[in-house]
């Protein structure tokens, strides 16, 4: 690197010569240039030359992801602050994305850290924003304090007819209903580290929907609205698993059940031990499906759970039909005393065309007499179907389940035994740390 680092190759534009190829641009071509630069850096070309001097004023973008070179958390909104109010505020802002304050080393106050969070992102709401990505970073001290905060939104916060793609991390939502539609184009929603504390999410125009390491209501399900979701991510999430209400035009969804509180302790197979709070607390309703029923109308399912985790279990006993779903992957959540869950998904799958099972070294037993899943004696419908068997070892549950899927009309020329895959570490602590809103921070 030469002397002076980034701030020396700032000063001096690209030349070849005496000609300055970079400045050449035409106006518009060089604020595009300028708006996929973080905006210290895109202010900091001011210094350049005459030419440079306002054009970051021009820029139609906002990036501050990144607490770098900023002191502390009120220089850093300084910065913001001074930026919002210096720039052509004619022109819209097609971009913003704004990770509040944070220093591992020294901590943070979150009370300043975030003080306009809520001022930026009406402004930029103001200014026909399309893609706006709000940042809490409490989750990269997670490991070290063992806590994690969030600041509070107001609910009827976003509303925009630009606003397309929306992220949101480490934020809490409370009250009744979490309601994005006065943003009728949005299409991408992403919420991580969230406390989503609504009984409702509700979007009718989203198409897709990823929901990472979230905290749901313990108390009740919330329940989500989105017609025209094509694709769903709901991994890890706390509390109690959130219903899934008709979802016509899904075609894919990974769903990852982890640490939420829709687990058996007793390790009862569908969470009828009428004991743990688990089982007590769940208020699923006789013939009512939490997911699957939400999920029936897609053609690519992953669906992954700890096995004491029952909501696949007791979704099964009052099983969808899946007609368009070509392929599925499980894992040892379905691997029953008498294969039940699996069975019985199988032959509500008519098209199915490739099953994946991926099994641990150790399969957990489950007690109680079995889950009333409904289980018919001829073969799987889907005379195409594959199977692929991904496990550590070939012992008797393998060769069980083997023999099952032969007595239902698979023959062994069409299951493959694999390795399993290689683990990848979720990016949630397991157990969940405590998890404390900005209100309770404060008191």
């Amino acid at each position: 690197m030469p002397p002076g680092g980034d701030a020396a190759r700032i000063k001096r534009p690209a030349v070849v010569g005496d000609v300055d190829f970079l400045s050449a641009l035409p106006d518009e071509l060089l604020r595009k240039v300028l708006s996929f630069l973080p905006s210290r850096q895109a202010v900091q070309t001011s210094v350049l030359a005459h030419r440079w001097r306002h054009e970051w004023k021009e820029v139609r973008s906002l990036r501050v992801s990144s607490s770098k070179g900023f002191q502390s958390e009120n220089h850093l909104n300084k910065f913001i602050n001074h930026l919002l109010i210096l720039r052509n505020r004619l022109l819209p802002l097609d971009v913003v994305d704004i990770k509040s304050y944070n220093d591992r080393v020294r901590g943070f106050d979150l009370d300043e850290a975030c003080r306009y969070i809520d001022v930026w992102i009406r402004h930029a709401l103001n200014l026909k924003v399309q893609q706006l990505r709000v940042c809490i970073p409490s989750y990269e001290i997670l490991e070290e304090e063992g806590t994690m905060y969030h600041w509070r939104l107001a609910n009827k916060l976003f509303t925009s007819k630009h606003l397309t793609n929306l992220e949101l991390i480490c934020v809490e939502f409370k009250d009744h209903s979490l309601d994005f539609s006065s943003c009728p184009v949005l299409k991408y929603l992403k919420m991580e580290f969230c406390n989503l504390l609504v009984n409702r999410i509700v979007s009718p125009s989203i198409k897709h929907l990823i929901i990472t390491c979230c905290g749901f209501k313990p108390e009740a399900r919330t329940r989500i609205f989105a017609p025209s979701l094509i694709s769903l991510q709901l991994v890890d999430c706390r509390e109690r698993t959130p219903f899934l209400e008709s979802m016509p035009l899904l075609v894919s969804a990974f769903i990852r059940l982890r640490n939420c509180c829709d687990c058996c302790a007793n390790s009862y197979e569908t969470g009828d031990c009428g004991s743990c709070e688990g089982c007590t607390g769940s208020n699923i309703g006789k013939n009512t499906c939490v997911l699957l029923q939400g999920l029936s109308g897609s053609t690519n399912l992953e669906l992954t759970a700890e096995t004491a985790v029952f909501i696949f279990r007791k979704d099964l006993t009052c099983c969808p039909v899946f007609n368009k779903l070509k392929t599925l992957l499980l894992n040892d959540w379905c691997i029953t005393a008498n294969l039940g869950p699996l069975i019985s998904f199988l032959q509500h799958s008519p098209n199915l065309e490739k099953l994946i099972l991926q099994l641990p070294e150790i399969t957990q037993d489950l007690k109680g007499a079995g889950g009333s899943y409904d289980i018919k004696k001829q073969p799987f419908l889907s005379k195409r179907l594959t199977v692929e068997v991904k496990c550590h070892i070939l012992d008797e549950q393998v060769r069980k389940i083997l023999d099952v899927l032969d007595s239902f009309g698979i023959p062994p020329e069409q299951i493959k035994i694999l390795p399993p895959p290689k683990q990848i570490k979720s990016r949630c602590k397991d157990p969940w740390p405590g998890s404390l809103s900005f209100e309770q921070k404060r008191t």
